[in-house]
């Protein structure tokens, strides 16, 4: 009997540490601890708000409402939950995350939460106190970003010797103003180096300097410029900047091994293409996000591969879909 009621006693024991080490499925420790944490490392980046099938991971509401395969989490059967089936790669044609299944610990931690009715704690929001009515005052009407665009008459300025162009009298009015003098004049050989790194991001060939050092005329820098701006080096140095915005990439951005992107070179040269077209900031804008519905779509229609930029778990799930 002694040795029943030790064993007994140990048994408890074990079930109370490993409760107290592990929180219950259902209370505001556990949910902190072990879900919230795991739902931010696991699902935040494409599910904390519905863009990604429509499925937003924030809150109860929403996984009982689900996204576009129907609720993410059942009450009655939480085992055959949709959001448990997919972490366990049951299903054929889903599977969360799409990298690469998670631990099992992590999914059983899941599972068990969502078996005790998938609590969420809710945190009472404050309401925030109510200030006085923002009013804008006329200096802040008055910045200069919020004004029509209007043609403004070059400064006059004392040493009119510096200035071959309008923009420069405006440099030098604000030089003079400062007190600051310009320095010497650049070299020829710094010019067409400066104006080769800036606009292809490469330096001039040993040829292309010794020309320019031999051109005399005014307007041989002029053309050296012209020259660049024309090149197809232009669009491929500074469209990178706008590809960067756009997080291009020639490989899914979610895949841990070389998973190329079927024809992404088209964006990609649509975009230097764009840069050496000059188009408009407007239009660039527009193709990139309704280029089959322009006119003369043929030249915008490429742009719409900024769609394709995204994770591939959206494109499986459109594609079964």
């Amino acid at each position: 009997m002694v040795q029943r009621a030790s064993a007994l006693v140990c048994i408890l024991f074990s079930l109370a540490t490993t409760a107290f080490a592990a929180g219950q499925p259902d209370s505001r420790e556990f949910f902190e601890m072990r879900i919230r944490p795991l739902l931010a490392k696991r699902c935040y980046a494409c599910h904390q708000s519905a863009r990604m099938g429509g499925l937003e991971m924030t809150g109860r509401e929403a996984l009982l409402k689900g996204g576009g395969r129907g609720p993410a989490i059942s009450i009655t059967k939480p085992e055959e939950s949709l959001l448990i089936q997919a972490l366990s790669y049951r299903l054929d044609t889903l599977k969360m995350p799409p990298a690469g299944k998670l631990p099992e610990d992590e999914i059983e931690t899941l599972t068990a939460w969502a078996k005790a009715g998938a609590p969420w704690p809710e945190a009472a929001t404050p309401a925030a106190p109510k200030g006085p009515a923002y009013t804008i005052t006329a200096d802040q009407r008055a910045f200069w970003s919020f004004q029509p665009v209007r043609k403004l008459a070059p400064p006059a300025v004392k040493n009119s010797v510096w200035s071959k162009s309008p923009i420069d009298r405006f440099l030098q009015a604000k030089r003079e103003a400062a007190g600051v003098e310009p320095v010497k004049r650049a070299d020829k050989l710094t010019l067409i180096r400066r104006a080769y790194y800036d606009l292809t991001g490469l330096p001039p060939a040993p040829e292309e300097i010794d020309a320019f050092l031999e051109d005399s005329s005014p307007e041989a820098f002029a053309k050296v410029v012209d020259r660049l701006l024309a090149s197809s080096r232009y669009g491929e140095r500074w469209g990178r900047y706008w590809l960067d915005v756009a997080r291009y990439s020639d490989d899914r951005l979610d895949s841990e091994v070389e998973d190329p992107y079927p024809n992404a070179f088209r964006y990609r040269d649509w975009v230097i293409q764009a840069f050496n077209d000059d188009m408009p900031y407007e239009q660039l804008v527009k193709a990139q996000i309704a280029g089959d519905l322009m006119d003369l779509k043929e030249k915008y229609i490429n742009g719409l591969g900024f769609y394709a930029l995204r994770p591939k778990a959206v494109m499986q799930e459109e594609r079964v879909d």
